[in-house]
């Protein structure tokens, strides 16, 4: 833990594209189809998750073999800071794990052999806050709920680097933004790609923010009680108009792929409040 780190900056991609999806929650056959949608190469490509790939869906047991693929790179969600800090101190007490599993659709952790815990644990312990990708078109930034609306994103990061717990707990659980609609964006970065708050029209852009959790989990779970749900799998340097359209694509999985503009990210935020 003390080399977490919490925001992870990687270089530009020069030789393959640049996937992000939403929210899992143990959906993994979901990521699967979209992978074979986008013909995604595994030798070039990178995919970027914006959190919570755990609880609720019967998938979640397989996040640490997810997590140890080269070509995926994940930001902590509430889902996984929670079970990370339930193991803080060690093994909890069996009743504390039966409290928590009533909660959050932790209960597939009872039925997870010792073995497969562990690697789970390792895998989620050291997941940064944020991501921020170099792109041909600028910078992009990965983090799981929000930016504190009016901070720019040098802040934002220079702030959960020096551990400030307000702005932490914004990354993992803030709903401001997304409930209140607002449309200022984050200064000082091109695009900003998030989850937490499902979106159940599809993919949503407010500024140059997308809220990209569509509800995944419920694609497998109940998909009668929820039709409109199903995982996000998007290209994140398509053309702002093809990532604010409408799901286009019948069934589970809304894959966005396509040509790559030459021009840098539109300046679609508002200068950060002093």
């Amino acid at each position: 833990m003390l080399n977490r780190q919490l925001v992870r900056r990687l270089p530009l991609n020069r030789h393959g594209r640049i996937f992000g999806i939403g929210d899992v929650h143990g959906a993994f056959d979901l990521v699967i189809e979209g992978m074979k949608a986008v013909q995604f190469d595994r030798r070039v490509d990178l995919l970027l998750s914006v959190g919570d790939l755990i609880d609720r869906g019967k998938g979640s047991h397989r996040v640490a073999k997810f997590l140890d693929q080269p070509y995926v790179h994940a930001v902590a969600g509430n889902h996984e800071d929670e079970l990370r800090k339930l193991y803080a101190n060690g093994e909890p007490p069996e009743e504390v794990l039966r409290w928590a599993a009533r909660h959050n659709g932790f209960g597939w952790w009872l039925d997870t052999d010792k073995a497969t815990r562990q690697a789970i644990l390792n895998a989620i312990r050291d997941l940064p806050i944020a991501i921020e990708i170099e792109t041909t078109r600028g910078s992009v930034g990965i983090v799981h709920a929000e930016v504190p609306i009016g901070m720019s994103w040098q802040q934002f990061t220079a702030n959960i680097e020096a551990g400030d717990e307000r702005t932490t707990h914004s990354a993992l659980w803030g709903e401001s933004r997304i409930k209140q609609r607002d449309q200022s964006g984050v200064a000082g970065i091109g695009r900003v790609f998030v989850g937490h708050r499902i979106q159940w029209k599809g993919m949503q852009r407010l500024g140059n923010v997308y809220a990209m959790d569509t509800g995944a989990t419920f694609a497998e779970i109940s998909p009668a009680e929820c039709p409109e749900a199903r995982l996000t799998f998007a290209n994140l340097e398509m053309a702002t108009l093809k990532l604010s359209e409408p799901p286009r694509n019948p069934g589970r999985v809304d894959h966005r792929d396509g040509a790559i503009p030459s021009k840098p990210f539109g300046a679609y935020a508002r200068p950060a409040v002093s």
